[in-house]
């Protein structure tokens, strides 16, 4: 029985700390067939500040996790930049407390995130394409 209480409460801290929004509450918004600028932001930021390297192209995962789905699924947005900041102890995930241009646009690489996460941006290259689905 104390098991099975050990599993319903870490269910539902899973589940306070998951980031949820209305949806006009998303850290991105799209206007006709455009993405806001912020999250076009947060693209170059992402592959500009080296994160592909780990996470894969747009944050699809590979030797680090999805992005898309930790930000939507697992971490809050505070969770999120206290990562980015500090890194995480025990996996390959390093501080970027120095990395001025991934610390100067943590909003806007957040609100990337989100919208891939939700599936609201594919993979494909911002610059050309600056609304897409998957």
């Amino acid at each position: 029985m104390l098991l099975i209480k050990k599993i319903i409460v870490a269910g539902l801290v899973v589940l306070a700390s998951t980031a949820t929004y209305a949806e006009g509450d998303k850290p991105y918004s799209i206007e006709g067939d455009n993405i806001s600028q912020n999250a076009i932001d947060g693209w170059k930021t992402y592959n500009g500040g080296g994160c592909g390297a780990c996470h894969g192209r747009g944050g699809k995962g590979a030797v680090g996790p999805n992005l898309g789905e930790s930000v939507t699924t697992k971490l809050t947005k505070e969770q999120f930049i206290d990562i980015v900041t500090h890194g995480k102890s025990g996996t390959m995930m390093r501080p970027h407390d120095k990395n001025k241009r991934v610390m100067d646009n943590l909003d806007n690489l957040y609100a990337y995130l989100v919208a891939r996460g939700d599936g609201v941006l594919g993979e494909e290259n911002l610059i050309k394409f600056k609304f897409g689905k998957q």
